[in-house]
Parts: structure tokens; sequence; C-alpha cells
């Protein structure tokens, strides 16, 4: 049992949970305002990056394909954000 706590698909898993539960919180928070968008926000990309890196293996890809991918989340975090703000 111990062995399937430490492979990184799972530790990746449980960071993903974690940041659903800090997400959920966060935006389910009344009186939260902008700071908690901004964080719910921010989560979610972290979240899009690490599927995209371990799931997708994207980590095992071209250097210019994880470039490419990790450019795009911070441009489109970048762009989301500077709308809801």
């Amino acid at each position: 049992m111990r062995s399937i706590l430490v492979r990184p698909v799972v530790a990746v898993w449980l960071l993903l949970v974690a940041a659903t539960v800090l997400s959920w919180r966060v935006g389910g928070a009344h009186g939260a305002g902008r700071a908690g968008g901004v964080v719910v926000l921010t989560v979610a990309f972290l979240k899009v990056f690490l599927v995209g890196d371990h799931f997708m293996e994207l980590r095992r890809s071209a250097t210019l394909l994880r470039v490419v991918f990790g450019g795009w989340c911070a441009v489109l975090w970048a762009v989301l954000l500077v709308q809801y703000l």
C-alpha cells in the first residue's frame, strides 16, 4: 500500500484533489471578492498545467510542445485575469 502512495501520479492526483477543495472553499465563501476570484482562476490554471504535464504526459514530449503548452496556459491565464479584474 505504501508504494502506491509514493508514485508521482498519485501525488499529483492528491494535489489536484486538494486544489479542487481549495477552489471550492474560496469560491463558495460569500464575500471572497476579487481576491477569491483570482485565487480560483489561478488554481484552475495550475490544475490545467498539472493535468497536461502528468496525465497527458507532456513532461516526456518535445521541449517545444512543453513550452507552447506552458505559454498557452500562462497567456490565457493572464488574459482572463485582466478581463476579470
